[in-house]
């Protein structure tokens, strides 16, 4: 007989009555593969208002979403930014259900992983004792952009007969540019690197395309390894061997002629996941072959040449910790 798992409801929908922090809920204690957290959002008339921006509504209600174990940070980032991250980690996007009609709730689900291939025995968060492992959700809007009533709910799947050895982290790093030109921003040292997340906030869909990423070199005690130089077009593109079609993956739609007529031409949600976002690939088998080892050295960074003097650059290091 093989392994079992755990499937089960940890909060069970629930409605979000104001923005800000949601009171934070405890976990499972047994072993984790994954998390998914589940948005529903009352749905308007969709032809009249363009409702399937639903992906974007999604990321207009929820913002930053965590998981913490005793307060340290384990998954940390922005609803976009841990979208696109379950993205190149295990080609997942959101799962979208359409529903019949007005009023009707619409749901989108989003995966958290804590490991390369879900459901595997020896990757995952560890058991621990109960209220040590909890889950924040900050929520910006109860009513984001063409939508209403927001909810949502969250499931985990426990691992409840493994003993996983290892276990992914990845958490939010900022830089807020104040100059074009070469700069350096720090990785984090101690666990095996198995890539980084990117996000440019100069939007690609300006006249004139810029990019804060623009060349990257990723450099260790101040020499070059892996990557000794990259275009921005190249890392955005890198996208593509983690995930299948990245760009119709985070939800497409038709233009119409008419509020009732498509031209059917498929066209791509420009304010959405995959655009924006870079991937630095450290682990291409999935099997920690060329991961980076950082540990014992002084300084692990991306060296980044930007076209853009302001805003700010988001990364999200992946780390392969060790269950010790």
């Amino acid at each position: 007989m093989g392994k079992r798992f755990l499937r089960s409801i940890v909060q069970d929908e629930v409605a979000i009555a104001a923005a800000g922090q949601v009171a934070p809920f405890d976990l499972p204690v047994n072993p984790l593969s994954f998390v998914e957290l589940t948005i529903l959002l009352e749905r308007p008339n969709e032809a009249a208002v363009s409702a399937h921006r639903l992906i974007s509504d999604a990321f207009l209600a929820i913002g930053d979403v965590s998981i913490r174990h005793k307060g340290e940070m384990i998954i940390q980032g922005s609803l976009a930014d841990l979208a696109m991250m379950a993205g190149v980690l295990i080609n997942y996007a959101p799962n979208v259900a359409f529903p019949a009609g007005v009023g009707q709730l619409q749901s989108v689900s989003f995966m958290l992983p804590f490991a390369r291939f879900p459901y595997w025995p020896e990757e995952g968060f560890p058991a621990t004792q109960r209220g040590n492992l909890r889950m924040h959700i900050e929520a910006l809007d109860v009513s984001p952009g063409t939508a209403t009533a927001t909810q949502f709910s969250v499931e985990a799947v426990e691992l409840i007969e493994s003993d996983p050895v290892r276990y992914l982290k990845y958490t939010t790093n900022t830089r807020a540019l104040a100059a074009t030109g070469r700069q350096r921003v720090p990785l984090p040292i101690g666990n095996e690197l198995l890539g980084c997340l990117l996000f440019n906030p100069a939007t690609e869909i300006t006249a004139t395309e810029q990019s804060a990423w623009n060349r990257v070199k990723l450099m260790v005690d101040n020499v070059e390894q892996y990557y000794a130089e990259s275009r921005w077009r190249s890392l955005r593109a890198d996208i593509g061997l983690k995930m299948a079609l990245p760009s119709l993956a985070f939800q497409h739609v038709h233009p119409h002629a008419a509020a009732d007529t498509s031209t059917g031409d498929p066209a791509i949600n420009r304010d959405s996941p995959p655009n924006q976002y870079g991937y630095i690939e450290l682990d291409p088998l999935k099997d920690s072959y060329y991961a980076l080892e950082t540990q014992g050295h002084a300084n692990v960074e991306l060296d980044l040449n930007s076209e853009v003097s302001s805003g700010t650059v988001r990364y999200l290091p992946v780390e392969l910790v060790t269950v010790r």
